[in-house]
C-alpha cells in the first residue's frame, strides 16, 4: 500500500510542477503583451499631444490636415483594442474560425462580383 501512495505522490508532484511551469509560461507571455499594450497606448498619447500642440502652433492649413493626423493614430487605436479584445473575450481556435469565416464571406463577395473567376483558385497539391 506505501508503495502505491509513494507513486501517486510522486506522479501528483510531477503534475504540480508541470502546473506551475506552465503557469510561469503564461505569466511571462502576459507581462510581455502587456508591454507591447502600454508602448501602443504610450504611442497614441504621444500622437494626440503633438497634434494639440501642432494645432496650437498653427502648423495646420485645414481641418482636413488635422483629420489626417487623427486617422493616423487610429490605427495603432484600433490595433490596441483588437490585441484587448482576442486577448480577453476570444479563444484562439473561436478566434482563428471566425477569421476563416470573414475569409470565406469576402471571397464569396468578391469573386461574386468578378464574372471572370467562377471559384478560388486552388493551390497545387489541394482540392
Amino acid at each position: 500500500m506505501s508503495v502505491v501512495t509513494t507513486i501517486l505522490s510522486i506522479i501528483l508532484a510531477g503534475i504540480a510542477i508541470w502546473q506551475f511551469k506552465e503557469g510561469q509560461k503564461q505569466e511571462d507571455r502576459i507581462k510581455a503583451q502587456v508591454k507591447v499594450w502600454m508602448q501602443d497606448a504610450n504611442g497614441i498619447s504621444q500622437g494626440m499631444k503633438r497634434i494639440i500642440s501642432d494645432n496650437l502652433a498653427g502648423r495646420y492649413g485645414s481641418t482636413n490636415d488635422v483629420c489626417n493626423a487623427v486617422w493616423s493614430l487610429e490605427a495603432t487605436a484600433f490595433a490596441l483594442y483588437q490585441g484587448l479584445y482576442e486577448e480577453r473575450c476570444v479563444k484562439e481556435d473561436e478566434y482563428i474560425q471566425r477569421q476563416k469565416k470573414i475569409m470565406d464571406k469576402l471571397d464569396k463577395q468578391f469573386f461574386a462580383d468578378t464574372p471572370a473567376i467562377q471559384e478560388r483558385p486552388v493551390e497545387p497539391g489541394k482540392k
